[in-house]
């Protein structure tokens, strides 16, 4: 896909635990905002912060290679509308009426989606070990959220944000699918700056209307910092992470460390917000550690599946 080096397998695993850590705070800064800063315009100036600094490196880039882009302008304007707006766009108005469980539990579903889709789109097979993989870090991240009472399941009440998260855990696999067609040779910053300036345009519309109904926000310190954050880290800086190691080992591979970011979450929870790591953290991030090495880890002998 980019210019960028091929990782290594331990290299790009590296990269997909920071990326995950990285993203972990998208959902956390996007529920202590809440009452300050409306979804849309949390999205919207994620976005403009996004374009502004990936402007800086994939300008020229871009430009140079404008033709290619302009080849696939379909492909550019299905990820940016549904990987890039969507998934962001309904994660902000999900965490609005949804519980932190359940949001949790939606996004963690993201590696299954995944593979599902690669299963059905390119009719590959899902190994035994990857869909044992993806059980048990299903299964851990289920010990994290739950707080190790597993019994909290049966309690579960599901509102409107539910079907918001669910709808951006799509926008997110269906970007992560088509990610394996890229055209080769793309150059990474252009191409981040492509689908977040086109994401930028479909949501503009809807802050438009945010604006019009008179929901506003004051742009202060603490405004400011969050929308840099999502912006900058857990959108450009994270996003190019987990492309780059996309192209090293593969779609059904990568889908497995979103399972890391209810770990990071809980572990930032912890750290800024003064809540305490208990054994059931622990055991959580053992399985779904566990989970991560039994899905990821290359077959002996046979063909590959999904996960390669």
């Amino acid at each position: 896909m980019a210019e960028r080096a091929a990782l290594t397998r331990p290299w790009a695993f590296v990269v997909l635990t920071v990326a995950m850590a990285i993203a972990a705070g998208n959902p956390v800064v996007g529920r202590a905002v809440i009452a300050d800063v409306p979804p849309m315009a949390l999205t919207f100036w994620r976005f403009a912060a996004a374009v502004a600094v990936l402007a800086l490196f994939g300008g020229l880039p871009l430009w140079r290679q404008r033709a290619t882009f302009l080849r696939h302008w379909k492909m550019m304007l299905a990820m940016g509308a549904a990987g890039i707006a969507v998934y962001n766009g309904f994660l902000y108005l999900g965490v609005q009426t949804t519980t932190a469980i359940n949001a949790a539990l939606i996004t963690a579903t993201v590696p299954v989606v995944v593979v599902g889709l690669i299963a059905l789109v390119h009719r590959e097979r899902i190994g035994t070990k990857l869909a044992l993989g993806m059980a048990v870090g299903l299964f851990g991240v289920a010990v994290t959220v739950m707080r190790g009472d597993l019994g909290v399941l049966l309690h579960l009440s599901f509102v409107p944000g539910d079907l918001l998260m669910l709808v951006a855990v799509f926008g997110f696999s269906f970007y992560s699918l088509l990610l394996r067609d890229l055209p080769r040779g793309l150059h990474p910053a252009a191409f981040m700056l492509v689908i977040h300036g086109i994401a930028l345009i479909v949501i503009a519309p809807f802050y438009l209307w945010e604006l019009g109904v008179g929901v506003t926000f004051v742009p202060d310190a603490g405004a400011i910092g969050a929308i840099l954050y999502v912006g900058v880290m857990a959108t450009a800086v994270s996003f190019s992470m987990y492309n780059w190691a996309v192209a090293s080992v593969g779609v059904g591979t990568s889908s497995q460390f979103v399972y890391l970011t209810p770990v990071f979450a809980s572990l930032m929870a912890v750290a800024f917000l003064g809540e305490k790591f208990h054994g059931y953290h622990l055991v959580g991030v053992v399985l779904i550690f566990g989970g991560i090495y039994v899905a990821t880890r290359r077959p002996k002998i046979g063909k590959p599946d999904v996960a390669g």
